[in-house]
């Protein structure tokens, strides 16, 4: 959020008459390979967090594909079947059930998921549109608000009254979540801050209109702006 907020909104993004110029995806084929490399990739990073395979937990893998399927059919009915939310929406759910994959009852990940995933869907939205905070690929939203549910979801859901497997407090996962909020804001701002006041964040306006594959990278990102010899 710091780097977002520092970086500021892209040029003529927010107009002064109060319209905002639309910015849709230049393509949605690898906007879903991204997202769907991503999604099939956590489930090697959350189960093997144990970091051995005598210690790795199969509760662990159903909680990330139910909370997956949850963040994705939120996204898909919120989001009213617009791509860019429906492949976002799985990777908000294994977002929110890292904190209690080990704790949690599969149908309470499947919950947590399907939360996650309409948070994202209305935070972006307002975050875009309503507050003019230019966050181009969701990522407060998805990573830092998503993340923020999931560590509070945790004491929730993870409690055996709810099915889980207990030994979590409610009141110790809001205070961590909280110190994990306030340490990556502080954090965010500082290094961002630096780097504005040095090196500097933004591409000049005429770079920013080319596109920073053509400005740094010197090559088009897609070929029909390539040109023709």
């Amino acid at each position: 959020l710091g780097a977002v907020l520092l970086l500021g909104a892209r040029s003529n993004r927010y107009r002064k008459d109060g319209a905002i110029s639309a910015h849709p995806p230049s393509s949605i084929p690898f906007l879903a390979l991204g997202a769907w490399i991503l999604t099939v990739g956590w489930f090697g990073f959350n189960v093997m967090s144990a970091q051995t395979l005598d210690k790795i937990s199969g509760l662990v893998a159903v909680n990330s594909l139910m909370a997956m399927v949850g963040g994705t059919l939120a996204a898909l009915a919120v989001g009213k079947n617009d791509p860019g939310f429906v492949h976002n929406g799985p990777l908000a759910g294994l977002v929110a059930v890292c904190a209690g994959s080990d704790l949690m009852h599969p149908l309470g990940a499947l919950v947590v998921g399907g939360v996650a995933g309409a948070i994202f869907v209305v935070m972006f939205t307002l975050t875009q549109n309503k507050w003019k905070i230019d966050d181009v690929l969701g990522v407060w939203p998805l990573h830092g608000l998503c993340g923020t549910w999931g560590g509070v979801a945790a004491g929730i859901f993870g409690s055996q009254t709810l099915g889980g497997l207990g030994g979590v407090s409610l009141g110790a996962q809001v205070i961590g979540t909280l110190m994990g909020v306030a340490w990556a804001t502080a954090g965010g701002f500082v290094v961002y801050g630096v780097l504005k006041a040095t090196i500097g964040l933004r591409l000049s306006q005429e770079e920013e209109f080319d596109g920073a594959d053509l400005s740094i990278h010197k090559i088009s990102a897609t070929p029909e702006r390539e040109a023709n010899w």
